[in-house]
């Protein structure tokens, strides 16, 4: 049966008792509704039976067969048919839909009708459904109802502009005058959407943001007056007078300020005292407060303001609502880009977040964290990230480990530091480390660390491997460092005698308990005495401040332990052929001890018959190579490793703080920025125009623009630069940019650039200095230099000499080279030089080609009061340093 009435049909749905009753009744009424349409044209009937739609619609169930039944409503001569039409329209339909083409007429004709609120209903729904081709059909009737003498049309077709230049952003020009008087107007709703428009306007046209900028003395003046009177009853909200529209305003001053120097002079009263005057104690203060440090923070305003603001956003870290420290957090991701000394103040809060219940509050506490690192807290970050680690979520745990093995990289002050940090990372989440990662560490040990050091890593592994194989990465690297370095593992003294070997000092436990311990992935345990704290049952965790376990083994307890990671059925099979591969090893480091080879060969014929055919095949061969009729080849074969050599792979920009990248709209700049265009721009040949669309272009293919409008540090004026010592000229502007990667120095204390030691050659024309600008009292050195595990990487160490009598600030130190070659910009060691001082950057340069290596550098700085700006080619170095 159908039900004549909207009434009746909801009190049908009501009745219902189960989601099967209430499906069968909305499937008759649809099919009745249906039937209906196509029968009967009584515009009453169609009326009810839109009213009947809509409501199966907010429901939940398909009611798109009546779409074009509303628009039959709307284009009615009655009010409440409009009414419910282009309800109808606003909920059933979208702007992608074809069919909305058939209602532009009615919308065109509503406009005309002298009922304003006819009038009003067609602005209404234009502002929700307009499409492009609506908006350019309907932009000189909006343009018109925004001269209509009624306020409550104003305000309608303010807000229908809006939608329009969303939509077609070539109409903006057209609405531009009209903003200024819709903001000074005496209605409170028409000023509401006067500044939304205005926004609007301001973020698709140049012409609105010069009309915007010539605003901010009135916006300035509204949001002053609305701040310091008393709250109007209609407006105000726990309160605080008229929050919507102070956040509009200041939303809108966001807009207009932002790269505008002299419009942001103009706000910095306002906006502190807007954070002065509201209170984070409710919902309201805490949206006010929220959206005036976003403001002073998205605007080259005052230091003493962005210090409150990011002060601001520290409160909001204290407080009992999520919502409002998720956006602190996130906001101070990206503030801490140019605001870190005043984000530091923060880190202990920010380190209590990631212990937070709620989980997106711990990832972006997780991110902070990790954007807040530098040289001098990398240490105090780095272990109470590892203490968070083991009871991270899972999700988490892959970037997690990714940006710590990142960070102990890029801040490590010590081989030893380095590694010992490793090992607590493979130890607690040896199961996310990527291949990468672990090969860098291995390589470390393998090359950079000293004998001792390769001695304590290994012992280290060997200790931790006797706590816990349940994580693949550490069981890779510890039964590699054993295989490496057995003979640095037992102390010579300790080498048992082959009736040692023969008969071991069993802790307690015989071949079956070894081959079931390492079956669950548990190997073989000291035994302890009985009540002591490590007696019994999972060894504990190793605390953070605790150094980590050294163990010195017997030969015996190698080829055990060795022998239960190849028998575990929870490691990986990866991590099975390297135990293989270190059992072989070892047979070598104790060739003088057959007791040893005879057990290491055992263990190796019980995987000859592996259904694994790798494995089967390493323990076959390696069986063999044990063997008598080998040993001429053996000392050779299991020898240690070369240093492996591979390409460096620099990590990426942003891996730190990739929050950065994905929301740099909410960092702006201190001083207007650097523009590549600028660096690149002065090369000879083309001209500015050439040059800029060139720049612009390249931008588009790398990461240049996006670091730069993040970062932003240069001097806003320019000074007339000296001659370059050595003028070189660029293949080409995209050439120049296409594959670079520039880092200006960012405002965070930064770690000191370590100087390469290691000459790849005794070339003299490698580790000496090389000057390539001198003036204003400043000089810029630059030391290149090899490593012999990165022969294709050429090491350049710039130092920058204070020659003048008075202190150096701000020093911004830009760096371009051609596409064929790739560079790398580490922190520097300081901006501020004083006086006969001098600071150190590391650049790294991939050239794989081997090319000649051609710089153009561009720098800025602040000496005696005064800005210079310099920018210069040089492309001096010898033939021999590439």
């Amino acid at each position: 049966m159908s039900f004549f009435r909207l009434k009746d049909l909801i009190r049908a749905v009501r009745v219902c008792k189960t989601a099967t009753d209430e499906r069968n009744v909305i499937r008759r009424e649809s099919a009745a509704i249906r039937t209906s349409f196509k029968e009967v044209e009584s515009q009453d009937a169609r009326f009810v039976n839109v009213q009947k739609l809509l409501y199966i619609y907010l429901l939940g169930f398909p009611v798109q067969f009546g779409q074009l039944e509303c628009l039959k409503l709307a284009a009615s001569a009655r009010f409440s048919d409009k009414r419910v039409g282009y309800l109808g329209v606003t909920l059933l339909l979208d702007e992608k839909q074809d069919i909305l083409t058939l209602l532009t007429n009615s919308l065109k004709n509503d406009m005309n009708n002298p009922d304003d609120y006819i009038v009003g209903l067609a602005l209404s729904t234009l502002s929700c459904v307009a499409s492009a081709e609506v908006a350019n059909d309907l932009a000189d009737e909006v343009e018109r109802l925004l001269d209509s003498p009624r306020s409550y049309l104003r305000k309608k077709a303010a807000l229908a502009a809006v939608r329009i230049v969303r939509r077609e952003p070539d109409l903006a020009d057209a609405f531009v005058r009209r903003a200024g008087p819709l903001i000074g107007d005496r209605h409170h709703g028409v000023q509401t959407a006067g500044v939304a428009l205005l926004e609007e306007l301001c973020m698709h046209s140049q012409e609105a943001l010069d009309a915007g900028r010539a605003l901010v003395p009135t916006l300035v003046r509204q949001l002053r007056t609305l701040a310091t009177t008393e709250a109007a009853p209609e407006h105000s909200v726990r309160g605080i007078n008229d929050p919507f529209m102070q956040i509009a305003l200041m939303r809108v001053m966001r807009t207009v300020a932002r790269g505008s120097q002299a419009a942001a002079d103009e706000l910095n009263d306002v906006l502190a005292l807007v954070a002065t005057l509201d209170d984070a104690a409710s919902n309201v203060g805490t949206a006010m407060l929220y959206e005036c440090a976003v403001t002073a923070l998205a605007i080259p305003s005052d230091a003493p303001l962005r210090v409150l603001a990011i002060n601001l956003l520290g409160k909001f870290l204290a407080n009992s609502d999520n919502n409002a420290r998720y956006v602190a957090l996130a906001t101070l991701s990206t503030a801490v880009i140019t605001e870190a000394p005043s984000v530091q103040r923060h880190r202990d809060t920010v380190l209590q977040c990631m212990c937070d219940d709620d989980i997106s509050i711990r990832r972006r506490a997780l991110d902070l964290s990790f954007a807040l690192i530098n040289a001098q807290n990398a240490k105090h970050i780095i272990t109470e990230i590892l203490r968070v680690l083991p009871r991270a979520d899972l999700e988490f745990r892959s970037s997690m480990v990714y940006r710590l093995s990142a960070a102990i990289t890029l801040f490590a002050d010590s081989h030893e530091w380095h590694v010992e940090r490793m090992l607590r990372v493979l130890s607690l989440g040896g199961n996310y480390l990527n291949a990468r990662d672990l090969f860098k560490f291995i390589r470390l040990v393998a090359a950079d660390a000293d004998e001792a050091l390769q001695r304590r890593a290994t012992r280290i592994s060997f200790a931790l491997l006797e706590r816990d194989i349940s994580q693949d990465k550490m069981v890779v690297a510890g039964a590699w460092l054993i295989g490496e370095y057995a003979d640095l593992l037992v102390a010579r003294s300790q080498r048992a005698s082959d009736a040692e070997v023969a008969a071991p000092k069993s802790p307690g436990l015989d071949e079956d308990d070894l081959d079931i311990l390492g079956a669950l992935g548990r190997p073989i345990q000291e035994s302890k005495p009985e009540g002591s704290p490590e007696a019994g049952g999972a060894p504990g965790a190793i605390g953070l401040d605790e150094d980590l376990p050294e163990a010195i083994p017997e030969p015996a307890a190698v080829v055990r332990l060795l022998s239960a990671i190849a028998r575990s059925s929870s490691v990986s099979a990866s991590a099975r052929q390297v135990a293989l591969t270190a059992l072989a090893k070892v047979a070598g480091r104790f060739a003088d001890q057959p007791a040893v080879v005879a057990s290491i060969r055992t263990t190796l014929g019980q995987f000859s018959h592996s259904m694994d055919q790798e494995v089967q095949t390493r323990a076959v061969e390696f069986d063999k190579l044990l063997s008598r009729e080998l040993d001429g080849v053996r000392a050779a074969v299991v020898e240690r490793m070369p240093v492996p050599e591979y390409a460096e792979i620099p990590y990426e920009e942003y891996v730190l703080n990739p929050t950065a990248m994905r929301m740099k709209a909410l960092t702006i700049i201190k001083r207007p920025a650097m523009d590549p265009a600028d660096l690149i721009g002065a090369s000879a040949g083309g001209d500015a125009k050439t040059a800029a669309a060139a720049a612009a272009e390249a931008s588009k293919q790398s990461v240049v623009s996006d670091l730069l409008n993040l970062m932003d540090e240069a001097p806003s004026a320019a000074t007339s630069s000296p001659p370059p010592l050595q003028q070189n000229r660029m293949d080409s502007i995209a050439d120049l940019l296409s594959s670079t990667s520039l880092s200006p120095i960012p405002t965070s204390p930064a770690v000191t650039s370590p100087r390469t030691t290691h000459a790849i050659t005794s070339n003299e024309d490698l580790d000496r200095e090389y000057e390539v600008f001198n003036s204003n009292g400043l000089r810029i050195l630059l030391t290149p230099s090899k490593r012999p595990s990165a022969p294709q990487v050429l090491d350049i160490q710039a130092k920058f000499v204070n020659s003048g009598e008075t202190a150096i600030s701000g020093l911004a130190f830009l760096v371009a080279v051609p596409k064929s070659q790739k560079i790398q910009i580490h922190p520097p060691s300081g901006q501020h030089i004083s006086a006969g001082a001098s600071v150190e950057q590391l650049l790294r340069v991939s050239n794989p080609g081997k090319s000649a290596v051609r710089l153009r550098m561009k720098v800025a700085f602040v000496a005696d009061g005064e800005k210079h700006e310099s920018m210069f080619d040089y492309g001096g170095f010898p033939a021999s340093v590439f």
